[in-house]
């Protein structure tokens, strides 16, 4: 291909982009497309000065394609779509939430905050650690772009770390929110004699909404509950002999539970999977109960 029907080629493409949206950058000399390229996630600021330090936390720009997200100082939008422009050069369609923008378009407006505006973003390589940012405001290209610069290093890795800890701790509260219980009801160690086990009552019966845990022939009542991750401690008082105890469930799959009792710093109980027997020794346990 000639430079000549190369530069038209392009200059086709970027019309058919103008008038569809869509990209139609074409390949050289019959070689295969290049990769499409894409800006590093993570951090970005202006660039460093000699009397600023780069990255401060107002001018941050934070860029999680592979999340779909775009943020900066009280303002964040998720990502609808990604286009391709040129081979560096990209258009990200988002719908944002801004609260600066909000209060002033809307100062009488209670809840102002929770308004949202589609905004469109152009993402243009500079370097392999620099690249140009226009952003439009209310849906309107207002301003020049920007050069944006990867935030060093140090930033980048106490960001990465902030992000675990706080996708830890939101999983944390929302599994708070709903905390596993096993399943109430008559449980045995599964193998060839489960069957046998479940009809002479099972290993063990849970019923945490009873307050209370049997584990072969202790009876144990629930004083309290506590929740973590991984598992659940019931505090207990058993019978055999009458003292205070610590029973550690964790869930294994819908059906199963490891069960762990812990007594004067002792294991009692290895911990071994129960299997939730069949509805025949639920029934026999409800009846059971009933009769108390």
């Amino acid at each position: 291909m000639s430079r000549t029907e190369r530069t038209l080629a392009r200059t086709t493409a970027g019309v058919l982009f103008l008038l569809t949206g869509a990209s139609a950058w074409p390949a050289e000399d019959g070689k295969p497309a290049a990769e499409k390229w894409r800006p590093t996630d993570g951090l970005y600021g202006d660039p460093k000065t000699a009397s600023e330090e780069q990255c401060p936390e107002a001018g941050i720009l934070t860029i999680e394609l592979a999340e779909k997200s775009v943020s900066g100082y009280e303002w964040g939008c998720k990502i609808n779509r990604i286009t391709d422009v040129t081979p560096t050069a990209i258009k990200l369609e988002m719908t944002c939430s801004d609260y600066n923008l909000a209060e002033t378009l809307y100062p009488k407006d209670p809840k102002a905050e929770e308004r949202t505006f589609k905004e469109t973003m152009i993402l243009s390589k500079r370097s392999d650690q620099s690249i140009s940012v226009r952003k439009t405001v209310n849906g309107k290209f207002k301003g020049a772009a920007w050069r944006a610069d990867f935030c060093p290093v140090e930033l980048q890795r106490t960001y990465a770390e902030n992000k675990v800890t706080a996708k830890r701790e939101a999983a944390e509260k929302d599994y708070m929110r709903n905390p596993w219980r096993p399943k109430p009801g008559v449980y045995a160690a599964q193998g060839a004699t489960f069957s046998e086990r479940c009809a002479n009552a099972g290993d063990a019966v849970i019923d945490l909404d009873e307050r209370s845990v049997t584990i072969g022939a202790d009876k144990c009542s629930v004083t309290s509950i506590r929740d973590n991750l991984d598992n659940i401690q019931v505090f207990v008082t058993c019978n055999t002999p009458p003292s205070p105890a610590t029973v550690i469930l964790k869930r294994g799959d819908d059906r199963t539970v490891l069960l762990q009792k812990m007594q004067n710093g002792e294991t009692k109980d290895a911990g071994g999977p129960l299997a939730y027997c069949p509805d025949t020794a639920q029934r026999a346990y409800l009846v059971s109960r009933k009769g108390r």
